[in-house]
């Protein structure tokens, strides 16, 4: 059939209802059929001629409904949430502890009443008593009785204080300007209760005065040595060696500010002098114990903390590090016992 024909054939039978697969010849048919197979999901072809014009009219009426309706919906208001039903009233009553009081006609105010509350007068009650009546009966009721008032308890008897603004702090007496003990145990006082620079201006006057010794100047080396001002305990300590000598604590404090600036082999040969000068033992050889270790001596060390733990056994910084010196030699087993005592002997003192 010639194309031209074909075409008016389908669009006669398409008018009146037909299937337009219907016009179609042989060819064209087994053509359609062939790419329906090759395709791989099966889908049959798109509708031609007025058959997908009317399907399209359709899709297209549809979503122009359906956005009328979401265009309303959305212009609408929204209604508002229906409220909750309102509680019933609870029909108990609720208890009220304040006594009842009744009003008095024709009288000024309310006076309580003891017995409860009467019930109400009937429609066709009498009518009620005069005023004068009701204060007569008013009055045969007998008042209560006052309250006894509560005794005032007894004053206390406290001893005589006087007034805080009265009392004055005596100020510590000033030592013996010429005695240099007295001054070096008032200062030590005074540093104890962490005034150091009293202590200091005090040790200062004495050693400008009759009290210029060598164990005031000791004190004050001490004390600048324990607060950092190494320059000025240098000072002071130097003072103290050409005062004395042969002063034992004035080499022993200057082989202590040696080390704590890290000049050892000063520290070592100032502390041996003291040691020879008869100083604190205990004291004296921990601080060479100290020195030889920085040193790495460590065999004149472990004799030096010995020594100092000889001297005096509750000397537990000196355990410790004797404790440390074993570590370094190698056997921790000793090191741990010697740990262990210095906790103990810590313990020991505290108690």
């Amino acid at each position: 059939m010639p194309e031209p024909k074909r075409k008016a054939r389908a669009k006669e039978l398409s008018a009146v209802g037909a299937d337009p697969l219907d016009a179609l010849d042989s060819d064209r048919l087994a053509g359609l059929l062939g790419q329906r197979a090759e395709k791989p999901n099966g889908a049959s072809p798109p509708p031609e001629g007025q058959r997908a014009m009317r399907r399209t009219r359709t899709r297209r009426e549809a979503a122009a409904k359906k956005a009328e309706e979401l265009q309303l919906e959305l212009e609408t208001p929204p209604k508002p949430a229906p409220k909750p039903a309102p509680k019933p009233a609870s029909r108990h009553k609720r208890y009220d502890p304040s006594p009842k009081k009744s009003a008095v006609r024709g009288g000024e105010g309310k006076a309580p009443r003891a017995e409860p509350p009467a019930p109400p007068a009937e429609p066709h009650a009498a009518p009620p008593a005069e005023p004068q009546a009701a204060h007569a009966a008013e009055a045969a009721v007998p008042a209560p009785a006052p309250e006894p008032a509560a005794a005032a308890p007894a004053p206390i008897e406290r001893a005589w204080e006087p007034p805080w603004e009265e009392v004055e702090t005596l100020a510590a007496p000033e030592p013996d300007p010429e005695d240099p003990h007295a001054v070096v145990a008032s200062a030590r006082a005074l540093v104890a209760k962490g005034r150091s620079a009293q202590a200091i201006a005090l040790l200062g006057r004495a050693l400008a005065g009759r009290a210029r010794s060598s164990a005031v100047a000791v004190e004050l080396g001490r004390i600048h040595s324990g607060a950092g001002a190494f320059p000025d305990a240098e000072e002071a300590l130097q003072l103290a060696v050409r005062l004395d000598p042969e002063s034992a604590d004035a080499h022993l404090e200057m082989g202590i500010l040696q080390s704590k600036r890290g000049l050892y082999a000063n520290a070592v040969r100032e502390i041996e002098e003291a040691l020879v000068l008869e100083c604190d033992p205990a004291r004296g050889s921990y601080y060479l114990g100290i020195c030889f270790n920085q040193l790495d001596r460590i065999e004149d060390a472990e004799r030096a903390f010995r020594q100092a733990v000889t001297a005096d056994p509750l000397f537990d910084r000196a355990w410790y590090q004797l404790g440390i010196v074993w570590d370094r030699k190698g056997d921790v087993d000793r090191a741990r016992e010697m740990y262990q005592r210095a906790r103990q002997v810590a313990a020991r003192a505290r108690a």
